[in-house]
């Protein structure tokens, strides 16, 4: 099964190499963070239509289709240079080492050509806003679980619809620039290949996977989005359900010894 965070891919693993130092597997924070960016007005219409969203289950009957003309947009490779040095200006703040090598990587490797063929085995596009949404918000959810696993197509395709309906009906989006949606776009396809980079990198650290979970968590809620709050099903993230248990905790649980 293809991996959907990438982790078995060169964009990954290259990326991975660029987190390879001390400082940045110290502060995984410093490149969760999507505040402050100052990427796109609508940030926290977004998220507050993506907490609404996750907040009404529904099966996929009920869900009426986004048309994509509304979601897409021409891409620029001069603002795509732009978006690409204000993501690395960003995480220098927080490590200036782990961010050069961050910045070569990004200039010296095609990485949306390489994000558009992994995307495509998923149905999605890295010119659809909601697609790039998507795919954050599933690895983001998927690291605050400590999971490396790739969920069914059936709730990778709930998701992308979900998202496409929460992106839709943030209120300014209808009158986006093409330039306002590669910014948001972009930035959530970036977080989502660092999320993916660390992911491989911590396969084998559980210290790390904690600290990438924590960071994942707290750089959502951060932007208005609880991820402890819902569950991946087939219709899409839905509230969680009380008395769950999963991830390490589940595991512990499983192996406690019972009577």
């Amino acid at each position: 099964m293809r991996a959907l965070h990438l982790r078995t891919r060169s964009t990954a693993i290259a990326l991975a190499a660029a987190l390879a130092t001390p400082a940045a597997s110290q502060d995984v924070g410093g490149v969760m963070d999507m505040t402050g960016m100052g990427i796109y007005a609508m940030e926290e219409t977004v998220m507050q239509a993506a907490r609404e969203s996750a907040a009404r289950p529904r099966s996929h009957a009920q869900a009426a289709p986004t048309p994509a003309g509304r979601l897409t947009y021409r891409p620029s490779m001069e603002r795509r240079r732009a978006n690409f040095a204000m993501f690395v200006a960003k995480s220098r703040k927080k490590d200036p080492v782990g961010a050069a090598m961050l910045e070569r990587e990004l200039a010296t490797s095609d990485v949306m050509g390489k994000m558009t063929r992994e995307l495509a085995g998923f149905g999605m596009h890295v010119d659809n806003v909601a697609d790039a949404y998507a795919i954050w918000w599933l690895n983001a959810w998927l690291a605050s679980r400590q999971r490396a696993d790739t969920p069914p197509m059936a709730q990778i395709s709930a998701v992308r619809a979900q998202a496409a309906q929460a992106i839709a009906s943030a209120p300014g989006f209808a009158t986006a620039s093409d330039a306002a949606k590669q910014e948001m776009a972009e930035a959530n396809l970036l977080q989502a290949m660092l999320i993916g980079a660390y992911i491989e990198r911590a396969k084998n650290d559980r210290d790390l996977s904690r600290r990438l979970a924590d960071a994942v968590r707290q750089g959502a809620r951060a932007s208005g989005l609880n991820l402890d709050a819902m569950d991946l099903t087939d219709d899409g993230f839905v509230p969680r359900r009380t008395g769950v248990i999963d991830g390490p905790a589940a595991e512990r649980s499983a192996a406690a010894p019972s009577g």
